[in-house]
């Protein structure tokens, strides 16, 4: 080898084919392959390429394939685990949409439709018209007439820049407002508001053709009341809403109301009304007629005459009942001072009453005529019986008295109650006893419901058997320890008048329908209190308190008929405290005619007035109001019409041509000695009871 040069040798390689021989011993010939043909030298400076490495072994073999499927495991494992979660998140947002979805619209799906409604739709309420309240006869006393409502929508004027000082000085003039008042109502953040309510017809016309953008005109009901203030607190007032505040229209309020309709308008998502959407309508239902048992004509003469009683006796104030026995439909119900329905909300509460139903009152010695009829009823005393009547007696540690003095002398019922002796009549109560007094007094109907059902309405006072004291039967006797309203006054003289039977009051006769089919009112049963042989032995007893010589109520007769009636008077209770007050008086009367074949209940209450005795003031005006409605309802004169006493004032007549000023100073000075003495009837308080 010289220097530089390199010289390679290259081992021939030899392959040895193994064979299924034995290896050869001797003579075997050994076969060599021939050795490669040798590649040239590579160039000088040119590198050599590498050598293939060698192939692996089999262990080596078995190591790669098995990391290699060990790999290739854990790839797939960390693709199964992805994904698993990304199986396991999108379970959970489908039970999450799915849950929505439920929600959306099955749990919530009311509440979702009502919004995008609200959002959509706006609805606007399209009032019914409110049913007419009559009388008998069908004549209207409250009624509902056509009005046109101004409403505006603020936030659709302000969306679409309207200037709304244009729109106020345009609406001014018809609305009747200030154009400072209206921009106020026209700029407020809200979505509706009213102009003006119940207006002229002729403004809403007025209104409609000048075409103001967002200003509405909607047809409303307007209640009126053309008989204005006849029967106004029976009636009662509707707000302006047309709901029923009080009276009648508080009572039937749902009847009278109907049902409300809807006008339902497309709107944009800006508020602009979509003229060419449809519109859906839902028409109102109109409210039914309520017909009245009032009789118009028998109602505005008894407030007529109200009206003269009350300043003739310098009174506070008066109510007066009429009622049809038979049937027990009140043709008159009146209370003075009264006021219009359309002045209701500014009135005193003394005036909106409807005091004939709301307010109580110690009856007085009108409650003599029930302790009478049960004791005959029960059979404890007989109609010809005769007391030893004292002008006083001693219960317990009360003293009761008749109202004037007298020696003590026999006296037969018929006096007892034609004189009104508060002696007598409590050694009548006695022998009755407290349980069938208590019976007696609340079959007549006090202290218990009419039935009414008048808003307000009282059941009147009167304590269980089981809680009176020694004096309560004597007090209770002669009309004192019990109150009672004027109705339930009405009606205990109705079971006299009806044969002994109780028929319940009544105010409504029934409903008409928009189509006209009436419909009566339910009534209760009626129910026999006493015997129609007790009811007209004291019905002769009640005519004797009138006609006879020594009765309180002579002022009380009505020229051509025959009436039965009975006086009261009975101090007022003190306010807040126990006793009763010296100055105040109740005065009452109430009776029937005529006797042979009752028609007509008539009771009058008197506040305060002065005279205070029932026979000189409650009596006439009681005399004024039969006459009227005994004409009024075409009932003949039984008996020939007899002369009248000068100055005596019957119905809207006089016997004479007196000045009415001197008839009636009179009726207050003149014959007062004569009628004091005469009527022995005061039942309350210290007037009664002496200690």
């Amino acid at each position: 080898m010289t220097s530089g040069t390199i010289t390679r040798t290259r081992r021939s390689r030899t392959t040895t084919r193994p064979t299924t021989s034995p290896l050869p011993t001797q003579g075997a010939r050994t076969v060599t392959a021939p050795s490669s043909p040798r590649r040239p030298p590579a160039a000088p400076g040119r590198p050599r390429a590498p050598r293939p490495p060698a192939p692996p072994s089999l262990a080596a073999g078995l190591l790669i394939a098995t990391h290699d499927a060990l790999a290739r495991a854990l790839q797939r494992a960390k693709c199964s685990r992805r994904l698993l979660a990304l199986l396991l998140i999108y379970v959970l947002l489908t039970l999450l949409m799915g849950w929505r979805l439920v929600t959306v619209q099955i749990v919530a799906a009311e509440d979702y439709s009502e919004l995008a409604r609200r959002q959509t739709q706006r609805e606007v309420d399209l009032p019914a018209t409110r049913g007419a309240l009559t009388d008998r006869e069908g004549d209207p006393l409250a009624m509902s007439l056509s009005a046109a409502t101004i409403f505006a929508n603020p936030r659709l004027l302000a969306e679409n820049d309207i200037d709304p000082y244009v729109l106020a000085s345009r609406l001014s003039e018809p609305l009747g407002r200030t154009v400072v008042d209206l921009v106020e109502d026209l700029t407020a953040d809200r979505e509706f508001v009213f102009l003006g309510r119940q207006l002229p017809r002729a403004v809403g016309e007025e209104i409609t053709a000048m075409e103001l953008a967002g200003i509405g005109v909607l047809e409303e009901p307007n209640r009126v009341y053309p008989a204005d203030r006849i029967a106004s607190q029976v009636v009662g007032w509707a707000g302006v809403d047309n709901s029923g505040l009080a009276g009648i229209e508080l009572q039937y309020d749902e009847a009278l109301a109907g049902v409300a309709g809807t006008l339902r308008l497309e709107r944009a998502p800006g508020g602009l009304e979509i003229t060419a959407a449809p519109r859906e309508v839902v028409p109102a239902t109109a409210g039914a007629d309520i017909r009245l048992t009032i009789d118009r004509e028998v109602q505005f003469a008894t407030e007529e005459i109200l009206v003269e009683a009350v300043e003739t006796y310098d009174a506070i104030g008066g109510s007066a009942v009429v009622l049809d026995p038979r049937t027990g439909e009140i043709l008159a119900m009146a209370s003075v001072p009264s006021v219009a329905p359309t002045a209701f909300a500014d009135a005193e509460p003394y005036a909106r009453r409807n005091r004939a139903v709301t307010d109580v009152f110690e009856p007085g010695s009108v409650n003599k005529v029930i302790t009478i009829a049960g004791a005959i009823e029960d059979g404890v005393i007989g109609p010809d019986q005769s007391f030893e009547v004292a002008d006083r007696i001693a219960i317990g540690p009360e003293v009761f008295n008749d109202s004037s003095g007298h020696a003590t002398s026999w006296w037969s019922v018929n006096d007892i109650i034609a004189r009104s002796s508060n002696v007598g009549t409590i050694k009548i109560a006695q022998a009755l006893g407290e349980e069938r007094l208590y019976h007696y007094v609340t079959e007549f109907g006090l202290g218990r419901p009419t039935g009414l059902g008048f808003p307000g309405e009282s059941n009147g006072l009167l304590a269980e058997v089981d809680d009176w004291s020694i004096s309560s039967l004597p007090t209770i006797a002669i009309g004192q320890g019990v109150s009672a309203t004027l109705v339930q006054v009405a009606q205990a003289f109705g079971v006299i008048a009806n044969d002994g039977t109780y028929v319940p009051p009544s105010l409504v006769q029934g409903t008409v329908d928009a189509d006209g089919v009436f419909t009566p009112a339910e009534t209760a049963e009626p129910r026999q209190v006493v015997s129609p042989e007790t009811a007209e032995t004291v019905a002769a007893m009640l005519v004797d308190v009138i006609e006879s010589d020594v009765g309180t109520g002579s002022r009380a007769a009505v020229r051509g008929y025959s009436v039965g009636g009975k006086t009261g008077t009975a101090q007022k209770p003190l306010e807040g405290a126990r006793g009763y007050r010296e100055d105040a008086f109740i005065a009452t009367f109430a009776g029937f005619a005529p006797v042979e074949d009752p028609q007509v209940v008539v009771a009058v209450m008197l506040d305060e007035p002065t005279p205070h005795y029932g026979g000189l003031s409650a009596a006439p005006t009681f005399s004024r109001i039969m006459e009227f409605a005994l004409r009024d309802q075409r009932i003949a004169p039984h008996t020939p019409q007899m002369p009248l006493p000068v100055g005596q004032r019957l119905g809207n007549t006089f016997a004479t041509a007196p000045d009415p000023t001197e008839a009636a100073s009179e009726d207050v000075t003149g014959d007062a000695t004569d009628d004091t003495s005469s009527e022995a009837e005061s039942s309350g308080g210290d007037d009664g009871a002496d200690g």
